[in-house]
């Protein structure tokens, strides 16, 4: 097919997903460093894009492109990988997992004095 390139990802996506949990810090752990998150769509020959300050806005941005545009083939970036919207709301919940057992492990002394 003329004018469309193809990009093999096999690699990005054997990388662990676990990866994005360094974008959600744990409450309370430092500071979190400011992060911008870029979400593409393909449209025949074009390339929508769009930022997002957070994870949240840029799921959010994705899922409106997705449902309401019936947009294909779309990704979100953190900057240094490309998830599909699928793979961004498996890693993003493995983050809030990750940071409700931080909370509560951190509560927990307290819990007891």
């Amino acid at each position: 097919m003329a004018g469309f390139e193809q990009k093999d990802r096999s690699s990005e996506r054997q990388t662990a997903p676990c990866e994005i949990l360094r974008l959600v810090q744990p409450r309370g752990f430092g500071q979190a460093l400011p992060m911008i998150f870029h979400v593409h769509a393909y449209v025949d020959d074009h390339v929508l894009k769009s930022t997002a300050k957070t994870a949240k806005e840029a799921f959010a941005k994705a899922i409106e492109w997705h449902v309401v545009g019936r947009l294909t083939d779309i990704s979100i970036s953190d900057g240094n990988r490309s998830y599909s919207i699928a793979e961004f709301a498996s890693v993003m919940a493995l983050a809030e997992i990750a940071n409700t057992e931080a909370s509560a492990e951190q509560n927990r002394p307290e819990a007891n004095r």
